[in-house]
């Protein structure tokens, strides 16, 4: 399969996800804040990888959830407290949701082209279906707790706001290293597709009416 085809199906499922949850918020981000966002969310795969290649483990819940999980989502996650937490586009609360599947789908796109380089047709469908609405799932999930963290800082609430900061990556990283875990346990018992596949179901259905919820419910971070 062509170099064009492999971008193709890397970067259609990443813009079509993107655009679905542009265009949810009902005060829409300057494209230009969006495109930076995007555009780290894509550079932060170099120190994903430099930290998952250096610091390797043969336990596989270790490599699954801390090496793999929880450095993907830490480094995502530095992006949005590096480049969106002050940003003064981030003043609603659906802002978190779009800047973090932003930067989560920068990520995925970068990661998708490598592995349908060499996994082609076949492997472009799968992660098309599964991982690109998993890392858009795992931002979502981030995202929730990021809008609250924002408007416990707004308020001066500082113990809840670490803690939804706290939140906000755990339960990426918690989702992020299941996913991982269950695709993993696949190659070895067929039994573990219907696991994948429930979870996967039930973390997508679960995340659109996060969306659709916090869609409609947006608002400014600061009451006046």
């Amino acid at each position: 399969m062509g170099t064009s085809w492999i971008l193709l199906l890397s970067l259609l499922p990443v813009a079509a996800i993107l655009y679905y949850v542009y265009h949810k918020d009902h005060d829409p981000e300057p494209p230009r804040t969006i495109g930076f966002a995007f555009l780290w969310g894509c550079l932060s795969v170099i120190p994903a990888i430099t930290a998952e290649l250096l610091f390797p483990s043969s336990n596989q819940f270790v490599e699954l959830f801390v090496n793999i999980g929880l450095v993907e989502e830490s480094v995502k996650f530095a992006v949005l407290m590096l480049y969106i937490w002050k940003h003064a586009d981030f003043n609603d609360s659906f802002d978190a949701i779009v800047y973090s599947v932003t930067i989560s789908l920068g990520f995925a796109a970068v990661e998708n082209i490598m592995y349908n380089i060499n996994g082609g047709f076949a492997v472009s469908i799968i992660r098309a279906l599964f991982s690109i609405p998993g890392h858009t799932c795992f931002a979502i999930l981030m995202g929730v707790f990021l809008a609250k963290a924002k408007t416990h800082f707004y308020y001066g609430r500082r113990q809840e706001q670490y803690t939804s900061l706290m939140l906000a990556l755990l339960t990426a990283t918690i989702a992020h290293g299941t996913y991982d875990y269950l695709a993993i346990m696949t190659s070895s018992n067929e039994d573990f597709v219907i696991w994948l596949l429930a979870f996967v179901i039930i973390l997508d259905i679960a995340c659109l009416i996060i969306v659709h919820n916090a869609s409609k419910n947006d608002k400014p971070m600061v009451q006046q």
